[in-house]
């Protein structure tokens, strides 16, 4: 598949380069959709770069905020003046030469500080649109520790799996040994033969699932097959991290985007009540006698008289409208707040639960199974025995396989509530 995406883009290059320079420059692609090919071992934290940098939901996201951006150089502009020209009397047989013509520039002067409402209102609307960007961000940088995390637990599962098997054609061949011996029945070696055939099984649909996983983590970037070897997590070491001593959420874009709404809210009372005081217009001309052939002069003022809608509605709407973004706000904070304890909680009793397992009952476990097998050989111990403590060593590496994933797992939730190390900063920018 990369070798015909590659032919591809060389028939692609060549067909380009017989076009003219113009129609290059249109069909140039930006930095950010050339895909990258990943090679070697893959890191979580390079795979959340590269969702970072590629998905295309986080870069929509990010021009839906420019986009926001831009409206406020709109927003503080005065508006526009208009200019009217007229002419009158003019067709008439019965009173010829009493056409009147007339230039009029009008002007609209805002009172009441439209404007600056106006300019601010555009403000906080570029950072909900901001805050929004940072929401989805964290919510996909989430999908994607979790798909690195599920690959990576596949691919050491079919690790541990092919160590077991190992271990299984120990005993093999110490059952031949023991049957050529005379020791032991041939029963023995079939059933460690049968116990071998049922481990490549179980590899074997691991490697097929881990397969599958490998595909959508190189989905969240746009690939479309998984050209690195392998996936790598450090050792879960997460003494001093920032954040796991007191798990505050401060920085977290959720509570952001509830004080941009409040913001929001206060400055549409703001503008609900600048639009109650009626704006006033101006305007000033030059008419045209032709009759007298003399020029004369005009000036004038409007201004609207509320005697029927005074915004009364719209002003109360918009109070309630801000108690609404202050409960909200308040709720983002005491919701996130127990869920970053809750993680924290998590990453303890998980890193609980893998230290026992790495530290005692592996290797208690390893230890067993060798003094087996060598009693087995001698025989002091039966072949039962030794398949059961064997089977034991399997499930202790599977389950710290699992305990490993569940501590990262834990660790990654509490990153993605209080801004912790592993998380990409600021918005996409594109590569050069």
């Amino acid at each position: 598949m990369l070798s015909s995406l590659r032919a591809g883009g060389s028939i692609a290059i060549c067909v380009m380069a017989l076009m003219p320079s113009r129609g290059f420059a249109n069909a140039a692609m930006s930095a950010s959709d050339r895909l990258p090919i990943v090679t070697g071992a893959l890191t979580l934290p390079r795979v959340l770069e590269l969702a970072d940098r590629y998905q295309l939901s986080l870069r929509a996201a990010d021009l839906r905020a420019e986009a926001a951006s831009a409206r406020i150089r709109d927003a503080n502009r005065r508006p526009n003046p208009r200019l009217t020209a007229t002419e009158e009397n003019f067709g008439d047989s019965r009173a010829p030469g009493r056409g009147e013509a007339t230039l009029e520039l009008q002007q609209t002067l805002e009172l009441g500080g439209d404007r600056g409402a106006r300019t601010a209102t555009a403000q906080a609307e570029y950072e909900i649109a901001r805050a929004e960007a940072d929401v989805l961000r964290r919510e996909r940088l989430a999908e994607a520790a979790e798909r690195f995390i599920a690959a990576w637990t596949l691919q050491a599962r079919s690790g541990r799996l092919r160590e077991g098997e190992r271990l299984t054609q120990e005993a093999i061949t110490a059952a031949s040994d023991r049957f050529r011996a005379g020791a032991s029945l041939l029963l023995e070696r079939s059933r460690a033969e049968s116990d071998a055939l049922s481990q490549a099984v179980e590899r074997r649909r691991t490697e097929a699932e881990s397969a599958v996983a490998r595909r959508l983590v190189a989905a969240l970037w746009g690939a479309s097959e998984a050209a690195f070897d392998s996936l790598a997590l450090p050792n879960p070491d997460f003494s001093g991290n920032r954040g796991e001593e007191d798990g505050r959420v401060d920085g977290h874009p959720e509570l952001a985007r509830a004080a941009a709404n409040q913001s929001l809210a206060a400055l549409r009372i703001r503008a609900a009540r600048a639009d109650r005081v009626p704006d006033l217009e101006v305007s000033g001309g030059v008419r045209r006698f032709q009759e007298t052939h003399s020029t004369g002069f005009l000036a004038g003022i409007q201004i609207p008289l509320p005697l029927w809608s005074g915004g009364s509605g719209t002003l109360a709407a918009a109070h309630r409208e801000a108690e609404a973004a202050s409960a909200d706000a308040r709720d983002a904070a005491r919701r996130l707040t127990v869920a970053a304890a809750g993680a924290l909680e998590r990453v303890r009793s998980t890193r609980a639960t893998y230290d026992t397992l790495r530290v005692s009952v592996r290797p208690a476990r390893e230890r067993l199974v060798h003094e087996l097998l060598q009693a087995y050989r001698a025989g002091r111990m039966s072949y039962l025995d030794l398949i059961a403590e064997q089977r034991n060593l399997v499930q202790t590496d599977l389950a710290l396989v699992e305990a490993e994933a569940d501590l990262w797992r834990a660790r990654m939730d509490l990153d993605f509530l209080v801004g912790g190390a592993f998380l990409p900063t600021g918005p996409r920018k594109e590569e050069r």
